[in-house]
């Protein structure tokens, strides 16, 4: 029987990639070792792991010794001594940080990254993108309305009538539409785009409106992704948005592009033109933000515009995010049992980076 190790991510992510339940799961298939305190942070205790079946160790270099399968949600092998054949699981963001796969070029060695999951029927319950996302929206809703200087839903009181906030989602994949839905629920107004004229249906549907611009650059094969889009119509895109973000309270941007650096959105002139106390909540901050202002993990103050980077804002509901990833993780691996041996397999292949310490990717060779 092989044995999978469970790695403890570093302290500011707090999660951890496999839950109880998902030991329990694989317990049948696969003998389960968890680094002591992987869970904590979450939320979830040595002692449920013990119960779900799980061998506790303490340290790291046990389990990348004495395990077959090594998952980590984007805790990196260093290049330690691993002592014989090992595949590595996690999502290590390869498009867009190419250096961690240096690495894992080493004899022995595999890596399936699953920020390479395709968008298929098939691999959806293995997207970690989508359940990262989604708690991505959620919380820059929560945080925008924490940090802005009005109230979001309209509040009628013995003072008088405070009307809604009005959000702009700039983005409607998962995070956008997330956010969209969090912020309908909390009463706001809400205004969307997206380049992708498909998304106007779902954008509807959670009860927003749907700003369009013509002339955007869509791709069928992108997986649902936004593509790179022409220097005319962003400028096009600006003049339109420019007008929205100077009656908004909120702006959240979730616009990221795959292996390329996420296109600007706001300017530093929209910013300016916005109302004292609105604020941003740039989700793309990681890979050079949506606004010209944007700062990785830190709060920025324009003319009293707030503008807030966060760059692992999922890790805020350190619980709710490792179930999802634990569920997703639990199912890449049982489906990675089951098809190991069909070098065609659609989604390992997609997935898979390294094989015995060559790079064979073709979208990260590609890149």
């Amino acid at each position: 029987m092989q044995h999978l190790g469970v790695l403890k991510e570093s302290e500011r992510r707090r999660l951890v990639a496999l839950a109880p339940a998902g030991v329990k799961r694989l317990s049948a298939q696969l003998r389960v070792s968890v680094q002591r305190g992987a869970g904590r942070a979450a939320g979830y205790s040595d002692e449920a792991y013990a119960q779900a079946g799980a061998t506790l160790v303490e340290h790291r270099d046990e389990i990348l010794r004495g395990c077959d399968l090594v998952l980590g949600h984007d805790s990196h092998y260093r290049g330690e001594d691993v002592g014989g054949p090992k595949t590595f699981i996690g999502f290590l963001n390869v498009l867009n940080d190419r250096d961690v796969v240096d690495h894992y070029r080493r004899p022995g060695i595999t890596l399936h990254s699953l920020d390479l999951i395709p968008r298929t029927t098939l691999a959806q319950a293995m997207d970690v993108l989508s359940s990262v996302a989604s708690i991505s929206g959620y919380q820059a809703v929560l945080l925008a309305a924490e940090r802005s200087l009005a109230t979001v839903p309209m509040i009628t009181s013995a003072g008088g009538t405070l009307r809604p906030a009005r959000f702009l989602i700039m983005g409607a994949g998962v995070a956008g539409l997330q956010a969209i839905a969090t912020a309908r629920r909390l009463g706001a107004i809400v205004r969307a785009y997206d380049v992708r004229s498909a998304s106007r249906t779902e954008v509807e549907s959670l009860g927003a409106t749907f700003i369009e611009v013509e002339g955007a650059v869509e791709d069928r094969k992108a997986g649902g992704y936004a593509v790179e889009q022409t220097p005319e119509h962003l400028e096009r895109i600006r003049q339109v948005i420019h007008a929205e973000a100077s009656q908004a309270d909120v702006i959240i941007t979730t616009a990221k592009i795959p292996g390329r650096k996420a296109p600007l959105l706001i300017t530093e002139d929209m910013v300016r033109g916005m109302k004292p106390g609105a604020v941003v909540v740039d989700l793309a901050a990681a890979t050079g933000g949506n606004c010209a202002l944007t700062e990785p993990d830190s709060t920025v103050m324009y003319d009293e515009v707030t503008i807030l980077g966060p760059t692992a804002i999922e890790c805020g509901c350190a619980h709710s995010t490792s179930f999802l990833l634990s569920n997703n993780y639990t199912t890449f691996i049982e489906h990675l049992l089951k098809n190991a041996e069909n070098p065609a397999d659609e989604i390992l292949k997609a997935t898979r980076v390294v094989e015995n310490g060559e790079v064979v990717n073709a979208r990260y060779l590609g890149n």
